[in-house]
């Protein structure tokens, strides 16, 4: 993963690529300082004790430069999500989810950016290539998901809705943890959900179905009370009974 980012550079003679990485970290600095939408050619040239000109001799517009940091943001990702070869799927989804944490935590500016208005209303390819990353992360939780419900580790037939709950859940982490201030340790907290996340996914595993005209729940298990179980029980217990 890319180092995390100086808040200050000298300003002398670089390659190109060499500033406009430069560049791109900076523009992190400051998105998490400021917020993005506060975040001017002016104040990049500045932190880098450069003129506006030499920043525009690096990229065009500052629809480049918001493009080139998505593309940071999305190597980072990939990087983050590629499949270890040979870990179980249960503990590969936690590997990604506290990657993700990690992640949030070096680079507070990630939040910012994916739910930035720039990113969304500013300029529609951009939008497209936020949309697409997050379809994609959720598409490769979605596998993994499956692959631990065909294994039996957890309930099979709720691998899409799994996805986008610990989606959801990372997404909540990062805007509570960036934006919000109100959480501290994503990494720690993060666990804690993840946890509760996994347990309900293995809490009902299927059992062996009962006829449909039966008074009881499909997904009951052993030493659990059934709905019917339940009822029988609240009128036995009920003074008028």
């Amino acid at each position: 993963m890319t180092t995390a980012p100086q808040p200050a550079i000298p300003n002398t003679r670089r390659s190109s690529e060499l500033r406009q990485q430069e560049i791109i970290e900076i523009v992190l600095v400051l998105a998490a300082e400021r917020g993005v939408e506060a975040i001017t050619t002016t104040s990049i040239a500045e932190r880098l004790g450069l003129t506006q000109g030499a920043v525009f001799r690096h990229f065009p517009n500052k629809e480049a430069i918001w493009t080139a940091v998505l593309f940071w943001l999305t190597g980072n990702m990939a990087e983050i999500f590629e499949r270890r070869p040979g870990v179980p799927p249960l503990r590969e989804i936690e590997r990604i989810f506290n990657g993700y944490m990690d992640f949030i935590t070096a680079y507070p500016a990630m939040p910012r950016l994916i739910f930035s208005d720039t990113f969304h209303h500013a300029y529609p390819d951009l939008h497209c290539s936020v949309r697409d990353l997050v379809a994609g992360c959720e598409m490769r939780l979605q596998d993994l998901i499956g692959e631990a419900a065909a294994l039996g580790d957890i309930t099979p037939g709720r691998e899409e809705a799994a996805a986008k709950l610990l989606l959801t859940t990372i997404q909540g982490i990062a805007f509570q943890s960036a934006i919000l201030g109100l959480v501290l340790d994503p990494r720690r907290e993060g666990q804690q959900l993840f946890t509760l996340w996994k347990s309900a996914l293995q809490a009902d595993r299927p059992t062996k179905p009962v006829a449909p005209d039966d008074d009881c729940v499909c997904n009951h298990q052993v030493g659990r009370p059934t709905g019917a179980e339940l009822t029988r029980m609240r009128l036995e217990n009920c003074p008028n009974s």
